[in-house]
């Protein structure tokens, strides 16, 4: 695809089958690519890249979820109904063959969707560092932390995340912002020394403002939004529906990593038929972020060879 200089862009609401106005940006004329952003993120902090890969012929649509961004909170907010408002997106948008991302949590929704809907409405999809089984346990490690979050961990979290929020925060943004292994032991410190030292850590890497980003209280009504998200993304196991997958499929996966193995994505692969990996090397979760050229390159290589 060649690549275009100027691209058209747009914010909008659509109304959502439950009366509820769903805020999304559509940037660029060409293949329909919808970008399902993941846990804490919105429509807004995805323009620079959906802006990058518009100008590869691609029309780049990507929703508030429910209280994130310009979408206002609801009393139902949860993965399941965030699947439910992309499909409805595509329905309204009479798109029928969408290229679908979801990063992250955003993965965990494309998930929900697939043990909703199957692949109705879309033609490709990209799993984004995700794994479909996020708390690990005695027979699986290949969820969150490397394989280190057990069910007590997330019941810890869902305390703090009640409680002690800024402990929560501290212990999630040093580990998704810097590279970790799964032989490294997780001990969630909750103290306020870890706080201290990671963001020691983030001025020494020259990752302050990030850490400060990610760091920062949100409004209440969004913090409980977020716990929400947190419980409806953590709690689920979607392997079953890996099976419904009959579109082709790319999985990208950072290494080293820092919320997830790349041995998650070869997981996948063998239970998903017609799946390709790549691999962001040297790279966390935010791998996107970090390399975007080579993560755009990676999705128009992708669409272009399906």
């Amino acid at each position: 695809m060649e690549m275009v200089q100027k691209t058209r862009q747009a914010r909008g609401f659509f109304t959502a089958s439950d009366g509820v106005e769903i805020s999304y940006t559509d940037v660029g004329e060409g293949v329909p690519f919808l970008w399902i952003h993941g846990w804490g993120g919105d429509a807004e902090t995805q323009r620079p890249i959906l802006e990058l890969l518009s100008r590869f012929g691609f029309r780049c649509l990507c929703y508030d979820q429910r209280c994130c961004g310009r979408s206002a909170f609801t009393d139902n907010l949860g993965v399941p109904q965030s699947a439910r408002d992309a499909l409805e997106l595509l329905e309204q948008l009479e798109i029928d063959d969408a290229v679908v991302l979801g990063y992250s949590m955003g993965a965990a929704v494309l998930f929900s969707y697939l043990e909703q809907f199957g692949t109705a409405r879309i033609s490709r999809l990209i799993v984004g560092d995700m794994s479909p089984k996020p708390i690990n346990d005695e027979e699986w490690k290949l969820g969150i932390y490397q394989g280190w979050y057990t069910q007590t961990q997330f019941e810890r979290d869902l305390y703090n995340m009640d409680h002690h929020y800024e402990a929560f925060s501290a212990f999630f943004a040093e580990q998704t912002m810097f590279p970790h292994t799964p032989d490294e032991r997780r001990d969630f410190d909750e103290s306020g020394e870890f706080a201290l030292r990671a963001r020691e850590r983030a001025r020494a890497a020259g990752k302050e403002e990030l850490f400060h980003r990610l760091m920062a209280p949100p409004p209440e009504q969004n913090r409980r939004a977020n716990r929400i998200y947190w419980e409806s993304c953590d709690s689920r196991d979607y392997r079953p529906c890996l099976a419904r997958i009959d579109v082709p499929t790319a999985l990208f996966f950072a290494s080293p990593g820092s919320l997830y193995r790349p041995e998650t994505a070869s997981w996948m692969a063998a239970r998903i038929p017609n799946a390709t990996i790549r691999i962001f090397d040297g790279c966390t979760h935010l791998a996107s972020g970090e390399k975007p050229l080579e993560f755009v390159s990676a999705i128009v290589d992708f669409v272009e060879k399906t």
